[in-house]
């Protein structure tokens, strides 16, 4: 009887001791299933703005070194008595201070956009957002300063994406009209909206009013599906680059027809501020 005992003891120490081996094995794949389902519903937008953000974090960091390195030049430049090094190590430490603030202001910019980028595609901020870049859209297109009502907010949206105004809620359609009526973006502010999307050279393009027909014609594409995102409606299938033509010809009429006004904008960081809720 006593060796039994021992016997089913020693069995049980074996069956505990596999199942603590066995159970991370177990947990290991699933928690790996779903960091990889994680990383899949990142956005390539999202995916670019986060890699953007890394390398302007990475800049900073390295500017701030050369001002920490250059202040430590002019301390010990100040020990030897001498004008001309003092000078020179006074002129090293100013250049290093201006490219420190600029690395940090674009690691400003690349924040927000990782904050505006990475947002659920149906929050009020990308409605908001949405709202400006048909404010840039209409400014690309030769109708700049202008501004809309609701009827015509949900006129201009059923001719980019028809139905969608009937699935957008009340807070969506607000931030939506809020967005466009904000006024002109600064660089800024079209780098934190769509910096993931265009270069900084086609960026300029837009907000100087005079872009490429190209450019233009990703713009309406672009807002086409962030309108799909908001709404849940799908983008067709036939829509090609015949079919933005087409809509961007008949946009371009209703936009033109509205009339102008005075706007909000023209620095961008207050729209930026006061609908997004990202402040530069």
């Amino acid at each position: 009887m006593q060796l039994t005992r021992r016997t089913a003891s020693a069995v049980l120490t074996m069956a505990v001791t596999a199942s603590l081996a066995v159970g991370p094995a177990l947990v290991q794949p699933a928690a790996a299933d779903a960091t990889r389902a994680e990383r899949g519903s990142i956005t390539s937008e999202c995916a670019n703005a986060q890699t953007a953000w890394a390398l302007a974090k990475s800049a900073q960091a390295s500017a701030h070194r050369t001002v920490v390195k250059d202040r430590k030049a002019l301390r010990k430049a100040r020990h030897t008595h001498r004008a001309a090094t003092i000078r020179k190590a006074k002129r090293h430490l100013k250049r290093a201070k201006r490219v420190y603030a600029v690395r940090t202001h674009d690691e400003r910019v690349q924040a927000a956009r990782v904050g505006y980028a990475c947002s659920a595609p149906t929050s009020s901020a990308h409605a908001a957002g949405t709202g400006m870049k048909l404010n840039l859209l209409a400014g690309a297109t030769g109708a700049a300063g202008k501004v809309i009502d609701a009827s015509q907010l949900a006129a201009l949206l059923e001719q980019l994406l028809p139905g969608v105004t009937g699935q957008l809620d009340a807070g969506q359609l607000s931030a939506l009209l809020d967005g466009f009526n904000a006024g002109a973006l600064s660089p800024d502010a079209a780098n934190v909206l769509l910096g993931s999307v265009f270069t900084p050279d086609q960026l300029l393009g837009l907000l100087g009013g005079s872009p490429d027909p190209t450019v233009v014609l990703a713009l309406l594409g672009n807002i086409i599906d962030e309108l799909s995102g908001l709404s849940g409606v799908p983008v067709p299938s036939t829509l090609d680059t015949t079919a933005l033509q087409g809509i961007l010809g008949t946009v371009t009429t209703l936009l033109g027809g509205l009339t102008g006004g005075a706007t909000g904008g023209g620095t961008g960081g207050g729209p930026l501020c006061g609908l997004l809720g990202i402040c530069l």
